[in-house]
């Protein structure tokens, strides 16, 4: 069997939170439940792999779960990873998972400088791309069958991604090979929110809401771990110091039936969490009994209170946003909304007036100027428009585009950025930096 060591790059987000890399521990745990011998090296943490440890296999991510829904264009910080990595073991075979490589696998390959990209999700690619080199393949493209072009693929077939591990199948998160004391995310003290010690758990994967701007590293149906499974994570993570945990589901609450025996299971076991959600899964909703759980704050993906008239697919009103909000602070859950700046076609950014909403919004909020993505049907729209009709072949390529698509936009952007920034309800200014 082979020594595999999976690694974890630094990146721009980690002044704020370093979150558990809960795909990356899932394929630990699969890993080493088919007798591999695994080891982890959080960069983000630890200066080096743990000592004494060595590797025949390196599987670098290239972004985490926490951050694959909203990938970072930017591979420098991963390619650092990987020239650490292969400094540190440099007999090893290299292989990149996540979204890069599935989205774009030979540009991903060589500017990592890997031998080999492994498409899917991040957890089953991973131990899809051990199985396939212990077998002994050596293409540079690890992956399942192959499936139909895309309209923006070289003419030709593309491959298809490795087939997910049933979440039944899995074994359980490698907790122990990660210093999982040291993970943080969003938690809340007296009612007000600064980063703390939380785990992460993502009881269910995918979102069948069709938002055209979204990148869903999960897909679009939604899978659900086995009750009982999700309730042993928690209690994993509880037995590892961490009493506070953030559901990184996208629409939690969305399955009622499994959603309540979850909160029902959760009620006195001293757990507080946060989760994600949308205004109208809220709204359906007895949040009630998601604080009876331990909900303690929710995110609502707001984006713009103009956002139903963008044409994005997402039909949610301002007056739908501002009463969840409300109901979430009813129910003693604090709310939080996520704001993208730059949707097309968005009244309130480009009129100038999606500053004061978020100034009145009884919520905290987090920005993100909007990225086109591969992977989202609004980059399959707008790329081609941005890169003189051809579709981007590189990172590179895809960066200038977002760029262009920004300085063709009909408003300040940046300047609308700063103004959310100095505002006292945006997130950021709630919490203190990392050290």
């Amino acid at each position: 069997m082979s020594r595999i060591c999976l690694v974890i790059p630094s990146n721009k987000f980690d002044q704020y939170f370093i979150q558990v890399p809960l795909d990356v521990l899932m394929a630990a745990g699969q890993l080493r439940a088919e007798g591999h011998e695994v080891t982890l090296w959080d960069q983000r943490l630890q200066d080096a792999p743990p000592g004494g440890a060595e590797a025949d296999i390196l599987i670098v991510s290239s972004a985490i779960a926490d951050r694959a829904q909203c990938y970072p264009l930017d591979l420098g910080p991963v390619k650092a990873a990987v020239d650490r990595a292969k400094a540190r073991f440099p007999g090893a075979r290299t292989v990149a998972i996540g979204p890069h490589g599935t989205h774009l696998p030979e540009a991903t390959r060589l500017d990592l400088g890997v031998e080999h990209v492994a498409i899917g999700e991040a957890d089953s690619a991973a131990v899809g791309a051990v199985r396939s080199l212990t077998a002994g393949a050596t293409a540079g493209v690890l992956s399942g069958d192959v499936a139909p072009a895309s309209p923006l693929s070289i003419i030709g077939a593309r491959p298809k991604p490795y087939p997910n591990i049933p979440l039944e199948e899995f074994a359980l998160p490698a907790y122990d090979l990660a210093p999982m004391a040291d993970y943080t995310a969003e938690v809340i003290v007296d009612g007000l929110p600064q980063p703390g010690p939380c785990g992460m758990v993502l009881a269910a994967r995918g979102c069948t809401y069709g938002c055209t701007f979204c990148h869903l590293p999960f897909g679009n149906r939604m899978r659900t771990q086995p009750v009982d499974r999700v309730i042993a994570e928690v209690e994993a993570q509880q037995a590892a110091g961490l009493e506070f945990q953030f559901f990184l589901d996208y629409v939690f609450g969305i399955n009622k039936t499994f959603y309540n025996d979850i909160c029902r299971r959760l009620r006195g076991q001293g757990v507080g969490w946060v989760g994600q959600t949308r205004a109208e899964i809220v709204l359906k909703s007895d949040v009630t009994e998601w604080a009876k759980a331990g909900c303690q704050g929710m995110w609502l993906g707001a984006e713009s209170p103009a956002v139903a008239t963008t044409g994005v697919h997402k039909r949610v009103t301002e007056q739908q946003i501002r009463d969840a909000v409300l109901k979430l602070k009813d129910a003693g859950i604090v709310p939080f909304a996520f704001i993208l700046l730059g949707l097309p076609d968005d009244d309130a950014c480009m009129a100038d007036w999606l500053v004061d909403w978020a100034s009145e919004i009884p919520a905290w909020f987090g920005i993100n100027q909007l990225f086109l993505r591969p992977g989202t049907s609004l980059y399959d729209q707008l790329a081609p428009r941005y890169n003189n009709g051809a579709a981007p072949g590189s990172w590179q390529e895809i960066q200038a585009v977002t760029r262009r698509y920004r300085e063709a936009y009909p408003a300040d952007l940046d300047g609308q950025e700063r103004r959310l920034t100095s505002l006292s309800n945006y997130l950021g200014n709630a919490i203190v930096p990392v050290a």
